[in-house]
């Protein structure tokens, strides 16, 4: 049996943070299970539905001075990646960039590969559909 550990970063809708391992996270479910990564190691039941979104990560360590690229430069990188560009806004006015291989409007989430993955070193992320108010093809 293959166990897979995944390191993620939970956003909630109401701005609260949590990172660490999971190693059941579907989309196709509403609960998962994360483990923290602070020195608690507490088991934590997740629901979609109070998430914004999910970011898949190479670490779980941040960088507070990290300084994205500018739009001109997202909208540069999203020319040399493949799949459906998309501009996708948040309930909270948060703006996010990114590539898809399968939005569905209908369902209650989807992938992204986002423009600008030095962000977390952020490999993909599962947008929750009901924390956006637009997502729109992008050119």
């Amino acid at each position: 049996m293959v166990n897979l550990e995944n390191k993620v970063v939970a956003r909630y809708r109401d701005g609260k943070i949590l990172k660490g391992l999971t190693h059941d996270f579907s989309p196709m479910k509403e609960i998962f299970h994360l483990t923290t990564a602070d020195e608690k190691k507490e088991l934590v039941e997740i629901n979609l539905s109070q998430l914004k979104a999910i970011f898949f990560v190479k670490t779980l360590e941040g960088n507070k001075d990290y300084k994205g690229p500018t739009e001109a430069e997202i909208l540069e990188n999203l020319k040399k990646v493949s799949g459906l560009k998309l501009k996708i806004t948040f309930f909270d006015g948060e703006i996010m960039y990114g590539s898809t291989q399968g939005y569905q409007p209908e369902r209650k989430g989807f992938f992204v590969f986002p423009s600008d993955r030095e962000v977390n070193n952020c490999e993909r992320a599962y947008i929750i559909k009901d924390s956006t108010v637009d997502v729109k093809p992008w050119r």
